[in-house]
């Protein structure tokens, strides 16, 4: 008996030390143990990160406010991490050519764009060929700042307040005629969401561009547009144009006596152009909190925030996710409205 007990034992053992065998014990160990690895590393490159020049992607041509935000964020990037970062202007398909070398460089945080509005949100509807999703294709880093959008008419116009301006947009046998920078731009579209909103139906004239735009504003050959607060608050002030509202929940630091849209009878009323920062997707977390903190210390300085207002723009800042949201809210907005507006490239 004792034998056969002793028997039965050892056969009890061998059978529960051969359990392993059905689940490997050195798999899930490895696989945990990459996992650490992956996450180590992670931390570690953003430890060291940078160990070279940045390369900083501009949309737009040099001169304009994209171009000066982008080359503040730069300063703000050089100033916190220590290393240069140098801004390159890579124009072209509405920004998206700008957005898509990004997208395709290595996902290291060396390699970076100024997201704009119209890029990320417009563009891609307007060039469906490319196939351009920034949801899928970038990972943003901040929301920096907001350039309001500005309802301006010609001075001759009998229209004082946006109430009188939508009475006399109804009661005309002729529609009043609606500059913008151009089929598909971002005022372009401010100017239709309005239209949608206030129930009214203008004429578009588009142009190659704001500013012969707005010197059609001022000649009367147009009658309202709607422009960015940092363009059109000269012509404001000089008293060439007439401001009615501005386009964001808040007043514009730069013209506080004109009201929001929103303000005045339509609540909720939001349109901006707004400017982000965004890296390839794919690159680490812990970058990406990097960048986010070396540009959110930079929004809290007094001359920072200052020379952002300065051209007009409002300073943002926090999260990322603060960039999705606003992707998610103007993706499907813009491009419906582009859609009922029958835009197409021109």
């Amino acid at each position: 008996m004792p034998c056969r007990q002793g028997g039965a034992h050892t056969r009890t053992r061998r059978r529960t030390m051969s359990f392993p065998r059905l689940f490997p014990a050195p798999a899930w160990r490895g696989g945990a143990i990459f996992l650490a690895c992956m996450a180590a590393c992670g931390v570690s490159v953003a430890e060291t990160y940078p160990t070279k020049p940045i390369r900083l992607i501009v949309p737009f041509a040099p001169g304009g406010a994209v171009d000066i935000v982008g080359r503040l964020m730069a300063q703000s990037l050089n100033e916190s991490l220590g290393q240069a970062v140098i801004v390159e202007n890579r124009p072209g398909a509405g920004g998206l050519l700008a957005m898509e070398e990004v997208a395709k460089a290595a996902p290291d945080g060396y390699t970076l764009a100024v997201g704009a509005a119209g890029p990320l949100t417009v563009s891609p509807a307007l060039f469906k060929e490319r196939k351009f999703d920034p949801l899928e294709r970038l990972e943003p880093v901040i929301w920096y700042a907001s350039t309001p959008g500005i309802l301006v008419v010609n001075p001759a116009l009998k229209a004082n307040t946006v109430a009188e301006l939508i009475a006399l947009s109804k009661s005309g046998s002729r529609p009043l005629a609606m500059g913008s920078a151009g089929s598909g731009s971002i005022n372009h579209l401010m100017g239709e969401y309005f239209q949608q909103v206030a129930g009214v139906s203008w004429m578009h004239v588009p142009y190659k561009g704001s500013s012969p735009a707005l010197t059609d504003l001022v000649g009367g050959n147009v009658q309202v547009m709607m422009d960015i607060v940092p363009t059109a608050t000269p012509l404001v002030k000089s008293g060439k144009l007439r401001a009615l509202a501005v386009t964001t929940p808040k007043r514009s630091n730069m013209l506080p006596s004109v009201p929001t849209v929103a303000e005045l009878g339509y609540p909720g009323f939001d349109a901006s152009s707004w400017l982000s920062l965004n890296a390839p997707h794919g690159t680490p977390a812990a970058i990406i909190q990097k960048l986010n903190r070396a540009l959110n210390e930079g929004l809290a300085k007094e001359d920072v925030r200052r020379r952002i207002t300065d051209i007009g723009a409002e300073p943002e800042g926090g999260t990322p996710d603060r960039v999705t949201a606003r992707l998610k809210l103007d993706i499907p907005r813009w491009s419906k409205l582009l859609e009922t507006a029958g835009v197409t490239v021109q």
